[in-house]
């Protein structure tokens, strides 16, 4: 068994789109526990709604590229379909981690390749796993590589998942 660790995003009808994909996620694996939801300005392209992204973790003995086809598929159903790179989307489901394992292929990196860059996904992060625990590429805990980012305009919500 690996424990399996997602981010979770979303910007179009955000509140609505996370819990759905909260519920097809927990038909899959009963078992998946959320953090918090935090609030967050769009990084790259900056003229769209603001995002809300939270991390969860499950344990699976499923290959990562099965996880990654069953994410696909979530996806598809709530029509994630943006405009542009970085753009707005219904939802946004990503393998974060996968046990300790770095995975690389041409449709999947595990870990996910800007999981230390990101605020909105280390803070929901450090809530789930132990906050002193390696990175397993970068060999840094999550709370230093949390500390060295800017503040990125994010914030923890009431949204329960």
């Amino acid at each position: 068994m690996k424990s399996v660790v997602l981010g979770i995003g979303s910007n179009i009808d955000a509140e609505k789109n996370m819990k759905a994909a909260a519920e097809l996620l927990r038909k899959e694996w009963p078992t998946i526990r959320f953090a918090h939801v935090y609030a967050s300005a769009p990084m790259h392209e900056v003229h769209q709604d603001s995002f809300l992204n939270t991390v969860a973790v499950f344990e699976a003995d499923a290959e990562a590229t099965q996880i990654q086809s069953v994410l696909q598929s979530i996806e598809q159903t709530l029509k994630k379909d943006p405009p542009f790179k970085f753009g707005p989307r219904t939802i946004d489901l990503d393998i974060l981690l996968y046990g300790e394992e770095h995975i690389e292929t041409q449709t999947l990196t595990v870990p996910h390749p800007r999981l230390q860059e990101r605020r909105f996904v280390l803070e929901p992060l450090c809530e789930l796993l132990d906050e002193n625990a390696l990175h397993p590429v970068l060999q840094r805990s999550y709370k230093d590589l949390l500390h060295d980012l800017p503040p990125q305009g994010c914030e923890r919500t009431n949204v329960a998942l």
